[in-house]
């Protein structure tokens, strides 16, 4: 005779329970491969900024002096077009000298005029992506964009425009410093200057403060300002000039201005400084300990010190 038997079957009880064993599970591991990204993706942006830094010095040993912070009107190209052939990005800059000899761009050492990239025989270049210039932070999308951002000195203030329809111009998250306002003529902000403004030539002798103690390029996420023709934020580019200063502070990135430095990563923003060194500061207003550092590291010859302990 054969013998047969069953096993118990689980209980609702206990399918529940093992439920929400897996669910509290699941809500202990997101978090945990969040963080994991993100401190991969805030190292990806260091490093994009010491190698961005890094190419300034290139560009400083071809032509003994740093790129411009932009060019002026009418073309308002930026720092970073500049820097493609030093961060192994020559095929595209090979593209801007043929575009050049086009007609539409004048495109050599740091003299850029003419007409704006993105309406001329620039354009398919602008469109091109380059990640060292994105942070992995930032999704945003590639669809409204500032054409340029850049401090007028003589006046005190900062310019933008913005593209009233979809232009696919390749986004950046990081801007050159202007210091504290550009290259004003105010005997309170003069000092504050930094190494990169309209039509800039700065030397590396010229940085009185020291590259260690300088900032050159930090991030920002440019914009979340919703306009009623956009009705949605809009990035800088790679291509128009994204110069800017730190008069306003540093924002957080739900209330990031066009004009200030922000960034995605948590409570922080991250700076490459003149040495190569990547820092960061904590979000800032426009007063207080923090605001005082990022003023007098944004400045290249204002000879103040600075409370270093407010960088990480």
């Amino acid at each position: 005779m054969l013998a047969r038997s069953r096993r118990p079957g689980f209980t609702l009880i206990e399918l529940l329970v093992v439920i929400a064993i897996i669910a509290i599970l699941i809500a202990l591991l997101v978090p945990a491969v969040q963080k994991v990204r993100e401190a991969a993706a805030r190292t990806q942006c260091q490093n994009n900024l010491k190698q961005i830094t890094l190419g300034c010095h290139a560009f400083h040993d071809t032509y003994k002096k740093l790129p411009p912070g932009s060019v002026s009107g009418p073309s308002y190209i930026g720092t970073l077009p500049f820097l493609l052939p030093f961060v192994e990005q020559a095929p595209l800059y090979n593209q801007l000298t043929v575009a050049a000899k086009a007609g539409g761009l004048r495109f050599q050492d740091t003299s850029v005029a003419n007409s704006q990239p993105w309406y001329g025989p620039g354009y398919p270049a602008s469109q091109s992506r380059v990640p060292i210039f994105e942070c992995p932070s930032d999704p945003a999308n590639q669809a409204y964009m500032w054409a340029y951002i850049w401090t007028d000195g003589p006046a005190n203030t900062v310019r933008g425009a913005y593209f009233s329809q979809t232009y696919n111009i390749a986004r950046s998250n990081y801007g050159s410093n202007a210091g504290f306002i550009g290259n004003s003529t105010s005997a309170s902000y003069a000092p504050l200057v930094g190494p990169f403004y309209t039509d800039s030539q700065t030397t590396i002798v010229g940085i009185t403060d020291g590259t260690s103690n300088t900032i050159f390029f930090g991030e920002t996420l440019s914009d979340n300002f919703k306009t009623p023709d956009l009705g949605t934020a809009a990035r800088g580019s790679w291509m128009g000039a994204l110069n800017i200063p730190s008069a306003w502070g540093l924002s957080a990135p739900e209330s990031s201005h066009w004009y200030t430095y922000s960034s995605m990563h948590t409570g922080i923003v991250q700076f490459g400084f003149g040495d190569g060194s990547v820092r960061g500061l904590r979000q800032a207003g426009t007063s207080g300990a923090t605001y005082n550092t990022y003023t007098y590291a944004s400045g290249m010859r204002d000879g103040q010190q600075y409370d270093s302990s407010q960088l990480e």
